[in-house]
C-alpha cells in the first residue's frame, strides 16, 4: 500500500500542528512533536514519522493514525481518504504538495453533528447550554500573514480551506485573497452554501472545486444544518455549476438526523451527479445507528433499500455508484446488526433538549419522523 498524503501532504491543524492528512489520528504526543513551529515545512516529507508510517503502509501495516481510512477500506468502500488521495493526487511529483489549513472558525451555522472549534456559532450554543467542550483549552491559529508558506509555495499545487463557512469567515476570505496573489494552486473548499462569492471564485485562475455539506432537504436541512435557508443554498448549488473553473461535490456527514432522510439527497442528486460524492459518520456515539431502538429500524432499512435500488440503476461513474452503494449498504448492515444502546439513546434525547432550548428550535417542527425518537 501507499499513501499520497504521506508523500504530499501538509495539515496543518486549527490546534496549532501539523500531519499529513485531516484524518490522521494525532495523540497528545504527536500534537507537542509536530507543533508548526518545530516543523520545517520544506523538508517535512522527510520527518522520520513520516518514513516510518510509509514502511509501515509498503509491509501493508496500517499505521496507528491511519484508523479512519483502515476502517473505512475494511467495508469495502473505495472513498477512504487514502484511496481519494491517490485518485486525485497520483499526477504529483515527489515535491507537489496539496496542503490543507484552517484559517478560522467563523461561521454562520450551528450543524447538530457540528463541534465549537469547526464553528462559533456552535461554540457559543454550547457555552449557552452548559454542554462539555472536549477541545477546550487547546490553542487555536491565530496567523498575522501566510508568509510562512512562502518557502513551499511555489510546491503547492492543491489547497484545501476548511472553516468556519470560507466565504463568511473574514479569515478564510484573507487566506483567499492571498492565495489568489501567491499561487496559481487549485483551490478546495467546504461549503454550506449560503454566502458562496461567485466573482471571487471566477477571479482564480485554477481549478476551484466546492464541496457543498448536504445531509437532508429542505426542512430536515434547516434543523440538521441548522442556519440553512434550503432555498437559496439549493439556488447556489446549482447556480455556481455554470462558472467554467468550478467542479463540484457533495459531502454527506451521516448521523441519526438524517438516516431517514437519505432518499431525499440521493434524489436531489442522481440525475447529475456531482464528480464526487463522499460520506462520513457524524463523530459522537449518540449520533450512531446504537441511538436507534430495534422496532424503529424496519422502516429506515426499507428507506434506505430504495436509495440503494435507485443508485444501481442510475447514470453514474461506476466507482461513484460503488462508492455510493456501500455507504448505504453500510447504514443498512449496521441497523440490522448493531445492538441497541438505551444509554447513548438517553444521551441524544438530551442533547436534541438541551441545544434545542438554547437555539429556541424543535426537532418535531422540522423532522417529526426523527423527533418520534424523543418519545
Amino acid at each position: 500500500m501507499e499513501c499520497k498524503f504521506l508523500q504530499n501532504g501538509v495539515a496543518i491543524q486549527y490546534h496549532n500542528f501539523v500531519k499529513p492528512c485531516c484524518t490522521w489520528k494525532a495523540d497528545d504526543q504527536w500534537v507537542q512533536e509536530h507543533n508548526i513551529n518545530k516543523i520545517d515545512l520544506v523538508n517535512w516529507h522527510d520527518h522520520p514519522d513520516l518514513m516510518r508510517a510509509k514502511e509501515q503502509l509498503k509491509s501493508d501495516i496500517w499505521p496507528k493514525g491511519c484508523i479512519d481510512c483502515e476502517k473505512t477500506e475494511s467495508q469495502g468502500r473505495q472513498d477512504s481518504i487514502r484511496l481519494n488521495g491517490i485518485s486525485a493526487y497520483g499526477h504529483y511529483d515527489e515535491k507537489d504538495i496539496t496542503l490543507e489549513i484552517r484559517p478560522g472558525n467563523v461561521c454562520n451555522f450551528a450543524c447538530q453533528t457540528c463541534w465549537p472549534f469547526a464553528s462559533t456559532r456552535v461554540a457559543d450554543y454550547y457555552k449557552k447550554a452548559g454542554l462539555k467542550d472536549r477541545f477546550a483549552g487547546l490553542i487555536k491559529n491565530d496567523f498575522k500573514n501566510y508568509d510562512f508558506l512562502l518557502p513551499i509555495v511555489h510546491r503547492l499545487k492543491s489547497i484545501i480551506i476548511l472553516g468556519g463557512e470560507p466565504f463568511y469567515d473574514p479569515k478564510c476570505l484573507e487566506f483567499l485573497s492571498w492565495c489568489k496573489t501567491n499561487t496559481k494552486s487549485d483551490i478546495l473548499t467546504f461549503t454550506n452554501g449560503s454566502s458562496l462569492d461567485h466573482d471571487l471564485i471566477a477571479s482564480f485562475p485554477g481549478k476551484f472545486t466546492l464541496v457543498f455539506s448536504f445531509d437532508a432537504v429542505g426542512r430536515p436541512a434547516e434543523y440538521i444544518r441548522f442556519g440553512t435557508d434550503w432555498s437559496k443554498v439549493l439556488s447556489n448549488f446549482n447556480q455556481v455549476r455554470s462558472i467554467k473553473n468550478v467542479e463540484i461535490r457533495v459531502n454527506i456527514t451521516t448521523s441519526v438526523y438524517n438516516f431517514y432522510y437519505f432518499p431525499d439527497v440521493i434524489d436531489l442528486l442522481v440525475s447529475n451527479w456531482p464528480s464526487v460524492v463522499s460520506f462520513g459518520p457524524a463523530m459522537e456515539g449518540h449520533f450512531s445507528e446504537k441511538v436507534i431502538p430495534i422496532e424503529f429500524r424496519h422502516r429506515l432499512i426499507k428507506r434506505l433499500e430504495t436509495s440503494v435500488a435507485q443508485l444501481l440503476i442510475a447514470n453514474i461513474e461506476k466507482d461513484q455508484k460503488s462508492n455510493a452503494v456501500n455507504a448505504v449498504n453500510t447504514i443498512i448492515n449496521n441497523l440490522k446488526i448493531l445492538p441497541y444502546d438505551p444509554e447513548l439513546h438517553d444521551q441524544f434525547k438530551d442533547y436534541v433538549n438541551t441545544i434545542d432550548t438554547v437555539k429556541k428550535a424543535n426537532l418535531k417542527d422540522y423532522c417529526p419522523e426523527i423527533a418520534e425518537l424523543l418519545d
